[in-house]
């Protein structure tokens, strides 16, 4: 009886071993498999461009030359506007006549002047309105050249340089961008805001831009015309390093890069690609070094394996 149990045991303890070898061959077997199965990947190629880094900013357009026009003498009650909105102006026109007359006492009207020529962006007063020192008639501006005031922090004021490329947009233009320069940066800090002003000049000769707008504003602090450019999801960062993965044939190849300016959804790199290399920007997460690939039929090179 003994016998037969103790052979029991030593059967059972055979059969758990050649389970497990069996089990782990198998194991082996799926792990090699995984290995062995290639990972659906998106490529894009290397390319040279132009790649600039901005800072962000917004304002209000207004005119280089603009100016709301006081009475300074002609007291009384407005009699007429000699032009309308959106007229033309030279130095020195009559704009308005004011009525001077009092109970018992007639005046010959009294003139308003344009001091610049521009454009009539706006007239306040209503026929028969007050006019005096502290009311505005009208406001004149000269929209061939327009400016926008920026608000420049104490750490930007590091790459903020006088003479640099603007870009602005509006929203009624919100396909097309607007080029100026950056004019003037105020020589004081207000301690309140902790800024400094900038002052944006641009042309308008087409007169698309009207004062009043609010423009948003890219100020280009750095500019690259011949950079090596990937897109951005391409660069994976481990640790203090960024890393890529390129196509080679049917494998991925990790290659350690350095990277510059970032603009928009594309990148600067600077050391550790070459122009023309495929570069994978979907499914490089998890990837290593010398693992098979292929490409989705859906890449934009058109490539698969």
């Amino acid at each position: 009886m003994k016998k037969g149990i103790f052979g029991l045991i030593i059967f059972i303890i055979l059969a758990l071993v050649v389970w497990r070898i069996v089990e782990n061959q198998y194991a082996k077997r799926r792990v090699e498999k995984k290995e062995t199965a290639a990972t659906e990947v998106s490529t894009e190629k290397v390319r040279r461009d132009v790649i600039s880094k901005t800072i962000q900013y917004s304002g209000n357009i207004a005119g280089v030359e603009q100016v709301n026009i006081y009475p300074m003498e002609e007291t009384g009650r407005l009699l007429r506007y000699l032009v309308k909105e959106g007229d033309r102006v030279s130095k020195g026109s009559v704009i308005a006549l004011v009525d001077r007359s009092i109970k018992g006492l007639n005046y010959k009207p009294a003139t308003i002047i344009s001091p610049i020529s521009g454009i009539v962006g706006m007239l306040f007063l209503d026929k028969g309105a007050a006019v005096a020192p502290q009311i505005p008639v009208a406001m004149i501006a000269n929209i061939s050249k327009l400016k926008v005031k920026i608000q420049i922090s104490e750490e930007e004021l590091k790459i903020a340089k006088k003479g640099q490329e603007a870009i602005i947009r509006v929203d009624m233009y919100s396909d097309t961008t607007f080029s100026g320069i950056l004019k003037d940066i105020t020589p004081v800090i207000n301690p309140l805001s902790r800024t400094a002003t900038g002052e944006i000049i641009m042309n308008n000769s087409h007169h698309l831009l009207k004062p009043g707008m609010f423009a948003r504003v890219q100020l280009v602090v750095e500019k690259h015309t011949d950079a090596i450019v990937v897109p951005e999801k391409a660069i994976i960062r481990r640790g203090e390093k960024e890393i890529v993965f390129t196509k080679m044939g049917d494998v991925a190849k990790k290659k350690d890069v350095k990277i510059g300016i970032k603009s928009n959804d594309m990148i600067e790199v600077v050391e550790g690609l070459d122009e023309g290399e495929e570069v994978i920007v979907s499914g490089n997460y998890g990837l290593r070094d010398g693992v098979k690939i292929f490409v989705k039929k859906n890449n934009k090179l058109g490539g698969q394996q």
